[in-house]
């Protein structure tokens, strides 16, 4: 069976496609980065396959601030799994383990005028104002990538689960489950991550079979291949993946 994946993959790469891309016209498709770059897409898809693990999210969260600081973005990183872990799976059953990966970017830098200084022009002794501008970073935001919740814990939730239950939807009729497991997501990110706003744009959370496509792959492999998008080299998955905080899956061949 490894054997038979692995010349697969030989072909495949001989004719210059990847093995999860559907076929699209892609002006870039012969060249080497994007072709490491569906390499790099297809072993994260392999991963969750192999693992025997539904990719189910994938969590988009903006800083109400503008944060600079990598360094406590990954701290924040790990912060969120401990959050979601403890909430769904406080008793660490490897039944209910969710995993996740992690995918830091920055907002584009932006042109910022200073406030205008008045000076006077030696040749003509009029004030006029002196306009200056900087270059102002983008703060970081967050992709995360996280596994399916299991239907039975909310069918059979813990103390913690009801209590939210309780507080989210009252006597109301509750949604259908999975629109429950998007909401009890966003409470306790939102709950207990006291760098998450309060406003909508803070928090996103995307269902992964809800999601159509991206750069040819299709479905909960879209959301593979959109955080992956500028990984086209080592220095950028540096600089985007957090390896500390992301979980990595047992490959199965």
């Amino acid at each position: 069976m490894i054997q038979t994946k692995e010349c697969y993959r030989s072909h495949i790469a001989r004719t210059k496609n990847s093995i999860h891309r559907s076929n699209i016209e892609d002006k870039y498709g012969d060249r080497p980065w994007k072709r490491n770059l569906n390499y790099l897409r297809d072993t994260i898809i392999d991963e969750y396959i192999g693992s025997n693990q539904q990719l189910g999210y994938m969590i988009t969260r903006n800083y109400y601030y503008d944060q600079l600081n990598r360094d406590d973005v990954v701290g924040d990183n790990r912060r969120l799994n401990d959050v979601i872990g403890d909430f769904f799976n406080p008793r660490r059953n490897p039944k209910y383990r969710l995993y996740t990966k992690h995918f830091i970017e920055r907002h584009k830098s932006t042109l910022e005028m200073q406030k205008p200084i008045e000076v006077r022009n030696t040749i003509t002794n009029k004030m006029e104002y002196d306009w200056t501008a900087s270059v102002k970073e983008g703060g970081f935001h967050v992709h995360t990538l996280l596994t399916s919740i299991r239907d039975d814990v909310i069918n059979k939730p813990n103390k913690r689960i009801r209590d939210a239950m309780g507080e989210l939807y009252g006597n109301v009729t509750q949604p259908d489950q999975e629109e429950v497991k998007t909401d009890l997501l966003n409470y306790a990110i939102r709950k207990r991550c006291l760098f998450i706003g309060n406003s909508k744009n803070s928090l996103y959370i995307q269902k992964s079979y809800k999601y159509l496509e991206y750069d040819g792959y299709i479905g909960w492999k879209g959301l593979v291949a959109y955080v992956t998008k500028t990984l086209y080299n080592v220095e950028m998955i540096d600089a985007v993946y957090d390896n500390k905080n992301s979980t990595i899956l047992k490959h199965i061949g």
